[in-house]
């Protein structure tokens, strides 16, 4: 079977305009391309967000791994992935500043353009919003990629809105995999055995352990060692430790290569509220 969008008309993008691409809050939205939609699978990927509660789609390796930092920040209420710009305001910013319009390849369609993330921070009565687009590095220069990127940036300044490059080479990998190992250990919708009460419960208990402690172990000796006086099976103390590092409940330098080595003394644990934040990943 064909994969993906292989000619876009306006009459697609009408369509796709009313079942609601592009549009939606939280949950509800949809962004305005998926991973579906491209002619090939490239380094394309489907993420499930407990924290958001719904599944992103996204692009890029660079999409993803900025998609995994933007996700685990605090400050970070809300992201919506493929963000649809509104194409006549486009047009008019492309036109007024002397910038050819892109258009899909092999037609005259002007094309939706869209920036990468629209970021929510802040609080819920105080939200900041902020665009970002993701690059590799070596488009850096590309006159036509700037030309581009120059339309997003006047479409957001109208509305006061940061426009923000992320370059794949300026990355912080050790961050982005630690990240990645942490938010593993979540737990998963519809997940039974352990049973989410059975591992909230016991990440309370790691977190009151780790408050009265200053082992000086490795963060798996701990694990194991709290598996062994528990009564856990093999490996669910590290689990623990990844939840309980994922929701910020322990504190470390998350730049750290290999955590699982590093030693007690450079974990923290912080109350920062009840253990049910895991589940429901708010």
């Amino acid at each position: 079977m064909a994969r993906g969008i292989r000619n876009w008309s306006e009459e697609l993008i009408a369509r796709r305009i009313r079942e609601g691409y592009g549009d939606g809050e939280g949950a509800s939205y949809k962004p305005w391309v998926r991973t579906a939609d491209f002619t090939s699978a490239g380094r394309t990927s489907r993420v499930f967000s407990s924290k958001f509660g719904r599944t992103f789609e996204l692009v890029s390796d660079v999409e993803t791994n900025s998609f995994y930092m933007l996700e685990f920040a605090p400050s970070v209420i809300q992201v919506y992935e493929q963000f649809r710009l509104d194409r006549d305001e486009t047009l008019q910013i492309a036109a007024a500043h002397g910038i050819a319009h892109p258009c899909y390849p092999g037609t005259h369609v002007s094309t939706v353009m869209t920036a990468d993330f629209l970021v929510v921070m802040g609080s819920e009565d105080n939200p900041r919003l902020m665009a970002i687009d993701c690059k590799r590095s070596e488009h850096a220069g590309d006159p036509r990629a700037i030309e581009k990127l120059e339309i997003t940036r006047r479409y957001f300044a109208g509305r006061d809105v940061p426009h923000r490059l992320v370059f794949h080479s300026k990355l912080p990998l050790t961050l982005v995999r630690n990240i990645e190992w942490a938010r593993g250990g979540v737990i998963k919708p519809g997940q039974l055995d352990p049973s989410p009460e059975f591992l909230l419960d016991k990440a309370d208990l790691m977190v009151h352990e780790l408050r009265h402690s200053t082992r000086s172990m490795s963060l798996s000796e701990y694990c194991v060692s709290f598996e062994q006086r528990h009564g856990l099976r093999q490996g669910l103390g590290l689990r623990i430790a990844r939840m309980l590092i994922w929701e910020h409940r322990i504190q470390c330098g998350m730049t750290t290569p290999h955590l699982e080595r590093a030693p007690m003394y450079s974990f923290t644990a912080n109350v920062v509220g009840p253990a049910k934040k895991l589940a429901s990943g708010e």
